[in-house]
């Protein structure tokens, strides 16, 4: 069956289509402590099975060596380089009285991130397209970097981030010339691509430790295309917590992965000097940039089809469950829980928290419910988180792509 096509020229779009390819989703049990789920340090916890079979070569335990560096800057050349911006190194800090435009978790919640396993292929240039209104338009194929790179998001890189420091990049290949030769033309900006795809034994490991090798062989096993882990601390208001308030964990660690593969079309680059400008035109006199760019803060949206809408926690730590100890939860433990209805895991509805963070008003204080935005066919939060991930590659920074999805989205 061919995928549908899913254009999302703005962040207001991003529920047009997607959920017609959660069909393929399929039942999972929630994991326990047997399954791997240890204790509450996640960067060493693999979850792989006692005797499971290494699924990767060994060289693959040794990264390669990157591609270029800071120095580098060849003329004629576009430079692919990968990042998670600061909030995906550094996390999510909380305060009651953010500034202007700052993004923070309006329940409360203070996020860090431990690891951010993604597996990215097919980084390409194209001619622009006929059509410059239709954001899928691409034209002829110019060049293309072979393979899948393997790659830890959290981890910072060597190069500064498209949107300055402390943000910083971590490089994966250059674009030196068009496939049937010559070279880059300096006059033409080319309509730049990539994809997400499942984990795979044939990428390239760029930055993994031996604790990511670890958990990338489970996400192979799994077809994962993405896991993240992390840990969210409460730093709100703690005086007078009523149930169920009073009954969530403090403290979350967080472990998703799901398979959510597809295609990042036609990129809107802001270094053009405009939102709505694709391409990257390479320069006579040094490189040009294509920072392939992972927003965190798609995951814990609670709306579809608006810009920017006001991260939350809650849900995610009213499912968690006791492992070991400590308060997990996985995507899992979101299976069953109706956006419209979101409840904890004693059935009770999640309250939308206010007087939590400036500026937030909750649209019904004794019980949240998340906006569909028109999308259908989302069967539950696990899903809508899934779903809302999908939309988070862009290109340096905040250059939206036309989002095809390549394949069914499964955990």
């Amino acid at each position: 069956m061919k995928a549908p096509v899913c254009a999302f020229p703005r962040l207001s779009s991003v529920t047009l289509c997607l959920a017609a390819l959660l069909v393929g989703c399929g039942d999972a049990t929630s994991p326990t402590a047997d399954a791997g789920l240890g204790d509450a340090t996640p960067a060493s916890d693999a979850m792989l099975p006692v005797g499971d079979a290494a699924v990767l070569p060994p060289s693959f335990a040794t990264p390669v060596a990157l591609a270029f560096t800071s120095a580098t800057r060849d003329p004629r050349t576009i430079q692919v380089s990968i990042s998670s911006e600061d909030l995906g190194q550094q996390g999510f800090d909380y305060t009651a009285t953010p500034a202007d435009g700052a993004i923070v978790f309006v329940d409360g919640w203070e996020v860090r991130f431990s690891r951010i396993l993604v597996t990215v292929a097919n980084l390409r240039i194209n001619r622009p397209g006929a059509s410059p209104t239709d954001p899928s338009s691409v034209g002829t194929a110019v060049a293309a970097v072979a393979g899948s790179f393997a790659v830890d998001l959290q981890k910072p890189g060597p190069l500064t981030g498209a949107s300055g420091a402390p943000e910083t990049a971590i490089p994966l290949a250059i674009i030196r010339a068009p496939a049937a030769g010559g070279s880059l033309d300096p006059t033409v900006r080319y309509a730049f691509s990539y994809d997400a795809v499942a984990a795979t034994p044939s990428a390239a490991n760029v930055n993994l430790d031996p604790a990511g090798v670890a958990l990338y062989e489970q996400m192979i096993r799994r077809a994962w295309s993405q896991y993240v882990e992390g840990t969210a601390t409460y730093r709100g208001t703690t005086v007078g917590l009523a149930p169920p308030f009073a009954d969530y964990p403090s403290a979350v660690t967080f472990r998703l992965g799901w398979a959510a593969p597809a295609q990042y079309i036609n990129c809107n680059n802001p270094d053009n000097g405009g939102a709505d400008m694709p391409g990257v035109q390479p320069s006579a006199s040094t490189a040009a940039r294509a920072q392939l760019t992972f927003h965190m803060d798609h995951l814990f949206w609670g709306a579809l089809g608006v810009e920017d809408p006001p991260p939350h926690f809650d849900p995610f730590a009213a499912r968690a469950q006791v492992v070991a100890g400590f308060s997990v939860v996985t995507l899992d433990d979101l299976q069953g829980v109706a956006v419209t209805n979101l409840i904890d895991r004693m059935q009770r509805p999640v309250p939308d928290r206010g007087a939590q963070t400036r500026g937030y008003t909750p649209r019904n204080a004794n019980a949240l419910s998340y906006d569909l935005g028109g999308s259908s066919n989302l069967s539950d939060l696990r899903d809508f988180v899934t779903f809302s991930a999908r939309s988070s590659g862009h290109l340096n920074a905040d250059g939206l792509c036309y989002v095809r999805p390549a394949g069914a989205i499964t955990y």
